[in-house]
């Protein structure tokens, strides 16, 4: 509640009293909670308007009066209705002393919440997940303080949960805020009316110089005649922006309950630079020191082509990598053509390595799926013995899955993806097939909760491990996997090196309680190994405590971490979700 202006009084009393001959001068003392008297400081216009020239017995006695009012109101935006309010004035003093004095009183608390729908919302059966959402984040709960500004928060939250799906123009139709101030209950009653149910209609474009408008049209992951969904939206302003072709989107609808049936979805991008060079210095725990630096040209030859290559060094992995992406075609699909050189040295074992490949990408999710024909040429030598050269041509297929309830930071929901594939007999060192999952399970546990349930397996069918490129076998361990455990420590053991198995089995569990907005505490219990054919599965145990940070680009995670096979403690630090 900020303090109000009545510029009309202070206005009289300047000019009835402009022939005064001295200023009064005088000073404020407020004796208030904190909380409350630090925005009596700045609001009052009785702490403005110290020292000013034409200050007068009659403007300091008017604006005393004004902030006894204005403390009142802003005792009853926190939710005292019941405060007692004393100013007085010390002539005597000099300079003149003004004390102002809040004595609040006990806080109204809300003792009811009654979240009503209207509209042919109210009466869709297929929108009672969301009119049950929409009840269940309504932040102002029962027992907790009533404040104007959470109150006026909690509507439009409210709103903004309902018009997420279908009802784009959902509104506050009435609310009533019933305070009793003998009982110091707030009884909350809010009518939200759905308004029509919103259909996508044609996508329009504008912005666009360098680029044909077709470019933002085949990735829209929306279809005419389809519900009007925001989460979509937001996909596409994401998977937009990632092309590299734009610096900014914005794509909504106009809620304009006359255009419902078929409301055209307004595109308006900003085109960014077509020649990007990136340079950046990170760390982790897996890896150590990192050092990337990478060039892209999203419009090459001024054909929308997308060049992209991309050099990345650390103790552990070097790597080279170069793409050329087709400009995106109707139903967003697009090929990817690709080339990458990387020479590794993990768990003793060093691999140098070079691949070709063609991808061809399609699906309007975030996460699109792939089909991909590569082929793949190695050296890998496992501690002091140098083993083999191995090739393979490989012919795959992945498929991913996402539905989350936030892209950055999502509290419910899953994702994942599952790939099956193999080496083409007679154009590899080795025949093999090979498939793998992973899912993670998002579940929100009461208010402050969350919890991470997370699995990934995978299997490869050959005569041999000998002559599979070591990409495709398995290895686990570390940040992201099985935390306890230094990077791919866990797999088989070849020599006096850690080399990969064809089979794979890693579990977690993970709960964080969260601390306000941002910081967090979680507990975790890792399990998983990377094994051969014939060998029994003996998961290795990884369990312990962490912090989290909540960043634009995803949560901050620093973990301390005891893994029962080495019996040690480890350190892992990593930023971001891995999807």
């Amino acid at each position: 509640m900020r303090c109000c202006v009545r510029p009309y009084a202070i206005l009289v009393a300047i000019l009835c009293t402009s022939g005064a001959a001295h200023a009064l001068e005088y000073r404020v003392d407020i004796k208030a909670p904190e909380a409350l008297a630090a925005p009596l400081r700045k609001g009052l216009n009785l702490m403005r308007w110290q020292g000013d020239p034409q200050m007068t017995p009659g403007l300091l006695r008017r604006l005393a009066d004004e902030a006894a009012a204005d403390a009142r109101a802003l005792a009853a935006a926190e939710g005292y209705f019941s405060p007692q309010v004393r100013v007085a004035i010390d002539e005597a003093a000099q300079p003149w002393r003004v004390l102002l004095e809040l004595e609040p009183g006990e806080r109204t608390s809300v003792a009811a919440v009654d979240i009503r729908f209207s509209g042919p919302g109210s009466e869709d059966p297929q929108a009672r997940e969301l009119l049950g959402r929409v009840r269940k984040s309504w932040p102002l709960l029962p027992g907790r303080p009533f404040r104007q500004e959470d109150w006026e928060a909690a509507k439009r939250r409210a709103v903004s949960e309902l018009s997420r799906w279908r009802y784009a123009a959902a509104r506050v139709a009435a609310s009533e805020a019933r305070v009793d101030p003998g009982s110091r209950e707030a009884r909350l009653v809010v009518e939200l009316d759905s308004g029509p149910p919103f259909r996508f209609g044609p996508v329009l474009v504008s912005g666009t110089q360098r680029y044909a408008p077709e470019l933002v049209e085949n990735l829209s992951p929306v279809r005419p005649g389809v519900d009007y969904d925001r989460a979509e939206l937001v996909v596409y302003q994401r998977r937009l922006t990632e092309t590299g072709y734009f610096a900014s989107v914005q794509a909504d609808i106009e809620a304009r309950p006359e255009n419902a049936a078929a409301a055209p979805l307004r595109v308006t991008v900003i085109e960014a630079p077509s020649k990007q060079v990136e340079g950046g210095v990170s760390y982790s725990t897996d890896v150590g020191p990192r050092f990337q630096l990478r060039y892209g040209d999203h419009d090459l030859r001024d054909s929308a082509w997308r060049l992209g290559s991309a050099l990345a060094l650390d103790r552990k992995i070097q790597e080279l990598k170069l793409d050329l992406d087709a400009p995106p075609r109707a139903g967003a699909r697009w090929n990817n053509y690709f080339a990458r050189a990387a020479r590794t040295d993990i768990q003793n074992e060093i691999a140098r390595s070079f691949s070709l490949g063609i991808a061809h990408n399609f699906g309007a999710d975030l996460a699109p799926s792939a089909a991909v024909v590569s082929w793949h040429l190695e050296d890998q030598r496992a501690g002091s013995v140098i083993t083999d050269s191995r090739h393979a041509v490989y012919v795959g297929l992945r498929r991913s899955f996402r539905r989350t309830d936030e892209i950055i930071a999502p509290r419910s929901g899953y994702f994942g993806n599952v790939e099956i594939g193999g080496g083409i007999p007679g154009l590899s060192t080795e025949r093999f097939l090979r498939a793998t999952a992973q899912a993670n399970l998002l579940l929100p546990a009461g208010r402050s909760g969350e919890l991470l349930l997370r699995a990934q397996s995978g299997v490869v069918i050959s005569d041999v491990r000998q002559g599979i490129p070591t990409e495709f076998l398995f290895r686990t361990g570390g940040d992201w996997t099985v935390r306890g455990y230094a990077f791919e420590s866990l797999g088989v053991r070849e020599a006096d090196a850690i080399v990969g198995g064809r089979r794979l089995f890693v579990t977690s569990a993970e709960y964080t309680h969260w601390i306000g907005e941002n910081w967090g505490l979680a507990v975790f219990v890792d399990a998983g190994d990377a094994w051969d054919e014939g060998e029994r599965f003996d998961a290795a145990l990884g369990y312990g405590l962490g912090v989290r940070l909540r960043t634009p680009i995803g949560p901050a995670r620093a973990d301390l971490a005891y893994g029962k096979e080495t019996e040690e403690y480890r350190l892992h630090i990593s930023i971001g979700y891995v999807f």
